[in-house]
């Protein structure tokens, strides 16, 4: 059984929308019919719907309860569709999903063909989740991890409105005052037959132009890293160069390797609780920070842990994870605990991470 999103009138002529389950479009518009709605527009759940970062944290914690309670993805996506709170969008979501699921498919697999640009950090995160036999508690680390991304982004947002505003301002006074004010004003000295004194007359000459480059040299800058963006999602080895360059920033080198840290040990921390060999665990925790660089350096980082070298120093080899994580595992290996020093590493890092957001901030 699938579902279908369907629109359409009823017998007295008022718009109906809404879904119907059904095994094919045929059947699904023959029991519309008997409901005495005439179809006008019938669309397959699987590609009527998509969600946005904050509709996914929330269906990944409602999701990750539901497993951690003992029901199977199905039920669980089933018992979310029955919601009577579950809105339009939400509801078109996941029921693609469940027929996704129905079909055969991974989450991770039926969330990449549902949401086409989903982040390689949620795609790496489910597929750790779907390794670990712990994909309950993996979903609500993943909506707890989003969830905090979604407050910086709200704190940035906030922070950067007001310099924002006041620099949109100050570039539409200054463009009216070099090309409006300025050139009216030379006109109306050379009617009276007295010039501009020379300085202003250098002001009036270079400023508009000046202006001009500097706004497009700030147009071609965006639309450059519009372009860099888009082409480091395509190109895993651009990403990684890309990343390598943010940390020459002071601000990105205090920032990123703690997030990035912060998402592994969580992550590693799971693996290592539902067995998973090391090797195995640290390929996939470095895919799961979101950093095409980690994600390359974890792979031959496992590598060298399966030819018989210990985590701590694999992690010691990644250059953005070893100041933060590498004693922690020593420590963890040689005392046995190596998921509990993971848990202490991990919260550790988001104090951190936190920390200097907050100084970034104000």
């Amino acid at each position: 059984m699938s579902v279908y999103a369907y629109t359409g009138q009823d017998a007295d002529g008022r718009r109906r929308r809404g879904w119907i389950e059904a095994e094919t479009p045929k059947l699904a518009r023959l029991r519309l019919e008997q409901q005495g709605i005439l179809t006008e527009r019938l669309t397959g759940a699987a590609s009527a719907a998509s969600l946005g970062l904050e509709g996914r944290a929330r269906v990944y914690r409602e999701l990750g309860v539901l497993l951690r309670a003992g029901f199977t993805l199905e039920r669980a996506l089933g018992l979310l569709l029955d919601e009577r709170q579950t809105g339009g969008p939400v509801r078109g979501f996941l029921a693609g999903l469940r027929d996704r699921i129905r079909d055969g498919l991974p989450l991770s697999r039926a969330m990449t063909v549902a949401e086409a640009r989903l982040p390689p950090f949620e795609r790496a995160a489910l597929q750790a989740a779907e390794q670990t036999g712990l994909q309950g508690a993996m979903l609500e680390q993943l909506a707890d991890f989003i969830e905090a991304q979604l407050a910086v982004a709200g704190r940035l947002r906030a922070a950067l409105l007001y310099p924002v505003a006041v620099l949109v301002l100050a570039l539409t006074l200054l463009s009216l005052m070099m090309f409006v004010v300025l050139p009216r004003a030379a006109r109306l000295f050379d009617q009276f037959g007295d010039g501009l004194p020379a300085a202003t007359r250098q002001v009036a000459f270079w400023g508009p132009r000046l202006l001009l480059l500097l706004l497009l040299a700030g147009a071609v800058a965006a639309v450059a890293a519009l372009w860099l963006r888009q082409a480091a999602r395509r190109d895993t080895r651009l990403a990684a160069r890309v990343e390598r360059g943010l940390l020459r920033l002071p601000i990105a080198r205090s920032i990123l390797p703690r997030l990035w840290s912060l998402r592994f040990a969580g992550t590693m921390s799971l693996l290592v609780q539902a067995g998973v060999p090391p090797q195995e665990a640290l390929s996939v925790a470095s895919s799961a920070t979101g950093s095409s660089w980690l994600a390359m350096l974890g792979t031959e980082a496992a590598a060298a842990v399966r030819q018989g070298g210990s985590l701590s120093s694999a992690l010691a080899d990644l250059p953005p994870l070893a100041p933060h994580l590498a004693e922690w595992v020593r420590v963890g290996e040689s005392a046995g605990n190596l998921k509990e020093m993971l848990d202490q590493a991990a919260m550790r890092c988001r104090q951190g991470y936190e920390g200097h957001l907050t100084r970034l901030l104000g």
